[in-house]
């Protein structure tokens, strides 16, 4: 009898599965042929029982089953699903299964889940382990970092989870050789591979070239934006926005009159917007622990700051600074969670106007560039940062990262219509405006609007008030005016 097993295309399934493979399996029987293949099903099964075949099961299944040989090729491995990325942590404390989506004991929480996690795989390995009649084959592999061990449950079954050499860990599998002769055996394979060959990237040897387009197609109905609209300014910016205030990548330091240091970029933008809509305004005031959330954040937008408190104390400044010059109380701090609508999403349709009648309405906002002339319909889309109601008036908010020279009333005004900023504010108190008609029984602009501010978060300073923020009062004829280009849908 003839037995040849082979393995190929091996992916692992984490701590429930052996391995998932492709499996070819010859066994000579009087010239009968059996053979499996997957997916194929060219070559047929012709014995009349497969009982001899290789089975594949996972761990779980195997529970209560007997094989003659076993193989568990991945027990060296753990799945690690509870990385540091994970964000939600489910285990048992105080004798009650919780989840844990954020709370101060985010990391005892983990801790807990890391210990069950172990105890729940030291488990499932007792399973693939016992499962032989005669012979279990199991593979071990130095598998490690420089700052981690090896975290399986087999590692924590032969070694405790320790960081020693790999000479020692066959010196532990050789004493256990040497204890139990009857019932263990092992054996070091010597891989032998060698580098052939580096990488080297394929020189092209001809030119590039792009094919001439042949047909040409134009439509004037389009899903547009604000960032769209605002590439359609007379006089282009040296940095046009991208509506979450992008701009060049730049390590250069900012003057003394914006003391909190962070690189330019949409990086630093995209993160300061993310922390000030995932964390509670309260939790940035009182200084609460958030490194997980903004290390978090800085990894998923690829922003790298040597001294990452920094982000902690621009949050606090942009959430204490007072945002009215009479009313020291008047901070994002102070505001309700409950009155506050961050990331409001929003359509507006566009009837079919041109682009001179924007230009025409808001020709005197010292915010707002003119457009190019153009044609357009369809619909506008966007997201408004924040929405929320101070003492009984409601507020349009935007979160602006860049980096000026000073901040100063005059530079904040030249950056809103450097930027078009204007443009993106009269749209955004387009929607409250017809948010509030709908929603705000016995709604009144001039007793519920309360207008518009810009936070310029490099330099807002808790101890000065509107210190980084540019505020406006819409008023109510020109937004009506606006309302006759754009429906809300």
């Amino acid at each position: 009898m003839c037995l040849v097993l082979l393995f190929t295309d091996i992916i692992g399934k984490g701590h429930s599965a052996f391995f998932e493979t492709r499996v070819s399996l010859s066994i000579n029987f009087d010239a009968d042929y059996l053979q499996i293949t997957d997916p194929s099903d060219e070559q047929q099964l012709r014995l009349e029982s497969d009982a001899d075949a290789v089975k594949i099961i996972t761990m779980h299944r195997s529970k209560g089953l007997e094989y003659p040989i076993v193989f568990c090729p991945y027990l060296w491995s753990r799945s690690d699903r509870l990385g540091k990325e994970k964000l939600t942590i489910t285990c048992h404390a105080q004798d009650e299964m919780l989840v844990d989506l954020g709370s101060d004991l985010f990391e005892q929480h983990r801790e807990i889940a890391q210990e069950e996690e172990l105890a729940e795989d030291l488990r499932i390995l007792y399973v693939a382990l016992t499962r032989a009649k005669f012979r279990c084959y199991v593979t071990w592999l130095d598998s490690r970092s420089s700052n981690r061990p090896n975290q399986s449950a087999l590692a924590y079954l032969l070694y405790g989870q320790a960081d020693i050499p790999f000479s020692e860990q066959q010196a532990r599998l050789q004493e256990l050789t040497s204890l139990y002769p009857d019932s263990f055996a092992y054996q070091l394979i010597e891989t032998g591979n060698n580098i052939q060959k580096t990488y080297q990237e394929a020189e092209l040897s001809t030119d590039l070239s792009v094919p001439a387009q042949k047909r040409h197609l134009y439509s004037n109905w389009q899903m547009s934006s604000y960032t769209a609209l605002s590439y359609l300014s007379l006089h282009e910016a040296p940095e046009l926005p991208l509506d979450k205030a992008e701009e060049s990548n730049d390590t250069t330091a900012l003057t003394d009159q914006a003391p909190l240091e962070l690189a330019k970029g949409a990086h630093t933008g995209n993160v300061i917007h993310d922390l000030l809509e995932n964390i509670s305004f309260t939790a940035l005031a009182a200084r609460e622990e958030i490194t997980h959330q903004r290390d978090a954040s800085c990894q998923r937008y690829g922003l790298k700051v040597d001294h990452p408190e920094i982000i902690n104390e621009l949050l606090y400044q942009t959430v204490s600074t007072a945002l009215c010059n009479d009313d020291s109380a008047f901070s994002l701090a102070n505001l309700d969670e409950q009155t506050c609508l961050k990331e409001m999403p929003f359509y507006l349709s566009l009837s079919g106007f041109a682009t001179e009648e924007i230009n025409f309405i808001l020709q005197d906002c010292p915010a707002f560039q003119p457009l190019s002339n153009k044609q357009m319909q369809g619909y506008l889309t966007g997201f408004v940062d924040l929405i929320f109601c101070y003492k009984d008036r409601y507020y349009v908010l935007d979160y602006k990262s860049n980096a000026l020279n000073d901040y100063q009333p005059e530079s904040l005004t030249q950056a809103m219509r450097e930027h078009n900023y204007g443009l993106q504010y009269w749209l955004y108190s387009l929607v409250l405006h017809q948010y509030l008609q709908k929603r705000l029984p016995g709604y009144q602009f001039d007793q519920h609007f309360g207008g518009v501010r810009y936070l310029f978060v490099r330099g807002m300073q808790v101890e000065q008030a509107m210190s980084g923020v540019y505020s406006d009062m819409p008023d109510e004829q020109r937004i009506n005016e606006l309302a006759e280009l754009f429906t809300t849908e």
